[in-house]
């Protein structure tokens, strides 16, 4: 017994003299080390008081340490000091497709029970296809990688950061992580930094389990599927084949319509929870790829164009045009009217005179500003896209409401003092035709409000273009000053009654400030002897717990009827001017149709596809991606019958022509002229 621990105790002496060893010892070793202090520091996560009362976080606890530490660590000590060398072997088919079916149980795995609370009410057919999805995945990293540690290694670290990812972004917005998202990354990480972030219990425990797998494979043999230099091409040539045939398939072929996974337009998150992430990320995907639509023809079309008479034909005058975007400007009162000790927006409340007001449906809830953007700017609604505009189309955005404003004279500004390259918006204002675009690095110096330039700074800014221009002007305006989070310091002006919730306070607050700074910008602008049109409406509405939402609608999102639902994507809106206008009031439009009711009201000649969308007007009153709203004064889901409905297909096939139509694009129909 002496003898034999002598040479064990040899052995090591000798395995640990070569550097490799020491190397690979010490990389675990810091690896085990910081997962050691992770777990102590967030212990609490398996306590009682985390797990309802429950034993459950303690035996978790328990188990974790068992067999997800300690066991792993002896493990690797025993392959690196005590087995006889390691050894590169292949594997055979059938080990190939076990490994395949495990790895793809194990991603179904890590995504729903992290991110799904309702993972087991999954149906078996969606369980079966995302584990066969996440097997073809894990063949791919295995075929490119021809190493069995590399390709879990990658594909675990794929499925568990972009799962996190998808979490946080729900978690903050309220939307779901689709692959299309991953264009907007640039703006992502510019906000990222100001949310406060929590790592969960299931986190924590993928994330152990996932680091004692990898590091067992790395000390132990390696597993590989050739060895000969022209196999490894063969098994690659393979792998890429697999990946561009398995994009293709379920991007471009009709089978992965017969999975009938249905994305939930107004609930996204519902459709995550009762398909399956990856499911749901396969669909959101399809949903991107904009197709040309059924029944398109540009000889339809034609004719369409030469039926259209524009009502406005420009006047002698011509107003400054100023459209004011106010981020997440929305009073949330007109869901119900709970208790607040003061009002929050009484100047928009108040405006009647030379006015235009009502309420916006606007495409997106709790993020995706450059969506309700480009609505605005283009007239193109978002039912034909599911990604942002500006990111995927860049210099096709050129038929928007710029050039034609500026054929007639007009200078033309765009402003959002943020960061210019968020959602691609450098590129889109210059394909627009925009003179300028003014940034955060135009109003360095200027009142800030929390960490963001000030409504009343943007605004300032605005009545400056106006007096240095002698020449009518149209700027836009994408404000930042009420941007999420609300939990920075800040001195709030209103409260909660009946409720308590902080952010909820600084949020209603936020927008108390940008109704003063608006009140502000009105009455200069009607001391002014320049006409002057006035556009303003919110984005959408704020991501704020669903507690709250709760206790605003008194029931929750489960519980909500469709047309309830729909309160989700209403934004306050008005067109005032410094002058005599026809007054409206109660006014139910969308984000599509603002601009061309804009310059209508400005006087200003209009396109033939800026007259083309207030004839639609009448008779859809508004739509967006996921509704429509109807003559009947309700709100509808798209194949409910409505005789609205049948004007939209149009509708789809004249934005195609506009954006996708090339060399046969109708330029007569959307732009004037003398435009070209």
């Amino acid at each position: 017994m002496r003898q034999d621990v002598q040479k064990i105790i040899l052995q090591i002496r000798r395995r640990w003299k070569k550097r490799k060893t020491k190397v690979i010892s010490i990389l675990l070793a810091i690896i085990w080390l910081a997962v050691m202090v992770v777990l102590l520091t967030n212990w609490r996560m398996f306590g009682r008081t985390a797990n309802g009362d429950s034993t459950k976080g303690i035996v978790q606890w328990v188990l974790l340490w068992l067999f997800g530490v300690a066991g792993a660590i002896l493990w690797q000590f025993y392959c690196l000091f005590l087995r006889k060398k390691r050894k590169i072997k292949r594997l055979g088919v059938g080990s190939i497709v076990t490994l395949a079916i495990a790895m793809g149980t194990g991603m179904f795995w890590i995504m729903e029970w992290i991110y799904n609370p309702q993972m087991f009410t999954i149906p078996y057919q969606f369980v079966a296809l995302s584990i066969c999805v996440s097997a073809v995945v894990f063949l791919i990293y295995f075929l490119l990688c021809n190493s069995l540690r590399l390709a879990v290694l990658l594909c675990s670290a794929m499925y568990f950061i972009w799962t996190i990812a998808s979490y946080f972004v729900y978690e903050f917005r309220g939307l779901p992580l689709q692959i299309v998202d991953l264009l907007d990354i640039g703006t992502a990480t510019t906000v990222a930094g100001d949310y406060e972030y929590s790592m969960t219990l299931h986190m924590l425990i993928v994330g152990v389990i996932i680091i004692s797998i990898v590091t067992s494979l790395y000390t132990g043999n390696k597993y590989k599927l050739v060895k000969g230099k022209k196999a490894k091409i063969l098994i690659r040539a393979a792998g890429i084949i697999l990946l561009v045939g398995g994009i293709r398939y379920i991007g471009w072929s009709d089978q992965p319509d017969s999975w009938n996974v249905v994305l939930n337009g107004n609930r996204p998150g519902d459709s995550f929870y009762n398909y399956g992430m990856q499911m749901c990320v396969i669909r959101g995907a399809r949903d991107s790829i904009v197709k040309e639509p059924e029944g398109y023809s540009v000889e339809e079309l034609q004719q369409v164009s030469d039926g259209i008479e524009s009502g406005n034909t420009g006047s002698a005058e011509k107003p400054n045009i100023i459209a004011i975007m106010d981020e997440t400007f929305a009073d949330l009162t007109w869901i119900r009217d709970f208790p607040v000790s003061d009002e929050i927006m009484p100047f928009y409340n108040s405006l009647t005179e030379n006015t235009i007001k009502g309420k916006l449906l606007v495409p997106v809830l709790g993020g995706g500003t450059g969506k309700t953007e480009f609505e605005f700017l283009t007239g193109t609604s978002m039912r034909m896209f599911n990604s942002t505009p500006y990111v995927v189309l860049g210099e096709k955005l050129d038929a928007a409401m710029v050039e034609p404003l500026e054929s007639q004279g007009y200078k033309t500004t765009a402003i959002h003092p943020f960061i210019p390259t968020n959602y691609n918006r450098e590129v889109a204002y210059e394909a627009m035709g925009f003179d300028r675009f003014l940034s955060l690095d135009d109003f360095q110096g200027e009142r800030m409000v929390r960490d963001f330039i000030s409504d009343e700074a943007c605004f300032d800014r605005i009545e400056e273009i106006i007096k240095e221009e002698e020449d009518p002007v149209f700027t836009f305006c994408v404000t930042v000053q009420n941007h999420s989070p609300y939990t920075k310091e800040y001195e709030n002006s209103i409260e909660l009654l009946e409720y308590t919730d902080s952010q909820v306070e600084q949020y209603m607050s936020l927008i108390h400030e940008s109704d003063r700074a608006l009140q502000k910008l009105i009455e200069d602008l009607e001391k002014s002897d320049e006409p002057t049109v006035v556009v303003f409406f919110g984005d959408h509405l704020p991501t704020l717990s669903e507690d709250f939402y709760e206790y605003v609608f008194g029931k929750t999102d489960e519980e909500m009827t469709f047309e309830e639902n729909q309160n989700y994507y209403l934004t306050p809106f008005l067109i005032w001017a410094n002058y005599d206008i026809e007054e409206q009031q109660d006014v139910v439009t969308s984000s599509n149709y603002l601009g061309a009711m804009t310059l209508e009201t400005a006087g200003v000649e209009l396109t033939k596809y800026q007259q083309y969308l207030l004839d639609l007007r009448e008779k859809v009153p508004a739509f967006s991606g996921t509704a429509y709203y109807g003559h009947d004064g309700r709100f509808h889901e798209y194949g409910s019958g409505g005789r609205e409905e049948e004007y939209l297909p149009l509708d789809d096939c004249i934005n195609y022509n506009k954006i996708f139509g090339e060399e046969s694009r109708l330029d007569e129909f959307f732009f004037l002229k003398n435009d070209e």
